[in-house]
């Protein structure tokens, strides 16, 4: 027996050898091995809290995280069946380089056990670390384009005045400003809406980056819009110039117009800005007076102006010195007038010609002539000043009105002694 199975051994093992051979050749023709290549292959970082528990955070570098090509070399067969979502990629974040690299692991959820290689043409990851910085900015919200005609934008307000922002310490450093811009081109009412949060570096450039986070992406704003509207600005005086000196009645600046803005039933309602006398007060001054008046302080309630630049003015008052001058009066040009009906009044006490000395500022005084001026007493006039209802006869002292511009005055008042009598009966 044993005999029989030792017989010709080497033929017998030659040609189990042929066979295996054969199985092989036959295989290979049928499902021959070959190597595809599959694109875009994400890299699943495992362990990335070892990182972020220590307080820091990091970021991947030139898209190290997608292998652009994996090359898996397997039977036809095995190809057929495989797609690029088979194919893990990973890296563990404990086996970190001293450079920040993690090694990348490729594998397969389909036939592993039938692939003969796979390779792929990028085998690390790249990180930048870094600590993990916040901070807390002033939210402001912007407004851009344009209003329509005669309007303009009023306050801006935002519903919440802070946002918190957190990532990698450089990239946190270059933040300077959180913002949010409304468009108003053409608006002419009010605008409420929610405006998306944008980060800036100290040029004004957007700051955008993964891995910066904000405890809010948004944020209301209600932007006020008002209407404009040109109005007078008026000014009055108060006190008294020192003695010897008068005001001139001219102020520099007054009547000018400024741009006032509100929502439109307060500014129909506004057609001039009035500035109260006490804000100029000429007492004792002996010169022109100026001062500088800000208008905001007198304007009515929920008018604002249009452009801070209108808000202060320069407002001078002029005051000069008196001036006096001597006229010759002749006493023919001084009556009696108004005497009661059943009553005779004459006037007596002046010279033949007599001197009036007027004072008042050169403009108004240097035209007065003496030919041009007259006097009278007033009878009725002096009895409304003395409360009398009818003369009663006898003597009185009363003073001569020569009708004086109100500018001018007299140094001295002239009087007379006027005789009242009852007309005797014919």
């Amino acid at each position: 027996m044993k005999n029989k199975l030792t017989k010709n051994m080497g033929l017998k093992l030659a040609s189990v050898f042929l066979a295996v051979v054969l199985w092989f050749v036959v295989n290979s023709v049928n499902d021959p091995t070959e190597s595809h290549s599959y694109n875009n292959i994400p890299v699943k970082l495992l362990n990335v809290e070892l990182i972020t528990d220590s307080g820091q955070v990091y970021e991947v570098l030139e898209g190290s995280d997608v292998i652009s090509r994996v090359s898996i070399r397997a039977p036809r067969s095995v190809h057929n069946e495989l797609k690029e979502e088979n194919i893990i990629a990973t890296a563990d974040v404990r086996e970190l380089s001293s450079l920040d690299t993690i090694s990348i692991k490729l594998s397969t959820n389909l036939y592993a056990s039938k692939i003969t290689s796979i390779t792929g043409s990028t085998d690390t990851v790249k990180l930048n670390i870094e600590d993990k910085r916040s901070k807390a900015l002033t939210l402001r919200a912007t407004t851009s384009g344009q209003v329509e005609d005669g309007y303009l934008i009023g306050e801006v307000t935002t519903d919440q005045n802070l946002v918190r922002i957190s990532g990698p310490q450089s990239v946190i450093d270059q933040v300077v400003r959180a913002s949010a811009d409304i468009n108003v081109s053409g608006m002419t009412s009010d605008i409420v809406t929610n405006a998306e949060i944008k980060l800036y570096d100290a040029e004004d450039q957007e700051v955008t980056n993964a891995n910066i986070t904000q405890n809010i992406k948004s944020v209301g704003v209600k932007v006020s819009i008002l209407q404009k509207a040109s109005v007078p600005v008026n000014f009055s005086v108060s006190g008294e110039p020192a003695p010897g000196f008068r005001a001139t009645g001219e102020i520099e600046g007054n009547g000018g117009t400024i741009v006032i803005a509100g929502k439109s039933n307060a500014i129909r309602g506004v057609s001039s800005i009035e500035i109260p006398a006490e804000a100029l007060n000429i007492a004792d001054q002996t010169e022109d007076y100026t001062a500088q008046i800000d208008i905001r302080e007198y304007l009515p309630d929920n008018i604002h102006l249009a452009s801070s630049e209108d808000a202060v003015r320069t407002i001078t008052v002029r005051i000069e010195p008196e001036v006096s001058k001597k006229l010759e009066i002749r006493e023919e040009k001084v009556r009696v007038v108004n005497v009661p009906e059943g009553y005779d009044a004459s006037i007596a006490g002046l010279e033949e010609s007599f001197g009036i000395e007027v004072i008042g500022l050169s403009k108004d005084v240097a035209g007065l002539q003496a030919n041009s001026i007259s006097g009278v007493v007033d009878i009725q006039k002096w009895m409304q000043q003395e409360g009398l209802e009818e003369p009663e006869p006898g003597y009185y002292t009363v003073e001569v009105d020569f009708g004086l511009p109100s500018e001018v005055t007299l140094l001295e008042p002239v009087t007379v002694s006027l005789h009242i009598a009852e007309k005797e009966e014919e």
